[in-house]
């Protein structure tokens, strides 16, 4: 990130030692909160998991996950659309994820991709350019919603069942190593029930006691062949065999 010292939680805040979704209408609107408790919660176990080395955000915005991860990487970079709405001072490169990443191959150590592949009208280029970034051996953090409104219109382009996913993972030549439900129907439900009423107090009320009442932590809610997820969590792994069979290609082609 270019200016770590600035960086100031925005989408996610931390609240008794864990992440949440942040409870300031300005960064996550009270309809949102439910949703966005779930996913944090997700990422942040995901990423004290597996991030490591030079992680990528792909996406980043505001890097609204920084404070999650900045403990257990050694470099971060931050890549975003020039028109994003949610640009920031915390973006290192500007490009359109629809075509290509400006970042040369076997790079990152982690890339994280969170709430933005169904805003690209190309998912599979922006799967293919994952893979090329990642280095052998090096794991993507995907996250998307599913049963889930529209949102930053006209850029809101798809809705990704977890056969999409392993399908789209598969052909960038990613080995899929978790894939997970995140909230089930009752989440849902509670979810559309929030973003249906008028912002005001009611609605406070009924996403505090939606809340209240589902208790439910995504640990509890993983299976990925749920028929009503509100959101997909997947781990991506790189298979180093990649690295030797691009090597052997090489060598191939210098003795013909």
């Amino acid at each position: 990130m270019p200016n770590p010292q600035t960086w100031a939680a925005t989408k996610a805040e931390l609240h008794n030692g864990r992440w949440r979704a942040s409870r300031d209408p300005a960064e996550v609107t009270v309809g949102s909160r439910i949703i966005g408790d779930i996913l944090i919660d997700a990422y942040e176990r995901l990423l004290r998991t597996h991030a490591r080395g030079v992680l990528v955000d792909l996406g980043c915005g505001k890097a609204p996950y920084f404070g999650i991860y900045r403990g257990v990487v050694t470099k971060c970079v931050g890549v975003d659309w020039e028109s994003s709405i949610h640009t920031s001072d915390q973006v290192d490169i500007k490009c359109d994820l629809n075509e290509k990443i400006v970042l040369p191959d076997a790079f990152a150590d982690t890339v994280l991709c969170t709430d933005v592949l169904e805003h690209l009208f190309e998912p599979q280029r922006a799967w293919n350019e994952i893979a090329r970034i990642l280095k052998p051996g090096g794991k993507a953090i995907i996250g998307v919603p599913f049963l889930y409104w529209i949102h930053e219109a006209p850029h809101d382009y798809h809705r990704y069942t977890s056969f999409a996913l392993r399908k789209y993972a598969t052909a960038a030549g990613l080995r899929v190593e978790s894939l997970e439900a995140a909230g089930g129907l009752s989440q849902v439900l509670a979810d559309l029930l929030c973003k249906s009423m008028r912002p005001g107090l009611l609605q406070s009320l009924v996403d505090r006691a939606c809340r209240t009442a589902l208790r439910v932590s995504m640990r509890k809610n993983t299976r990925s062949d749920t028929p009503f997820p509100l959101c997909y969590v997947l781990i991506a792994a790189k298979p180093r065999l990649m690295a030797a069979a691009s090597a052997s290609d090489e060598n191939t082609r210098a003795t013909c």
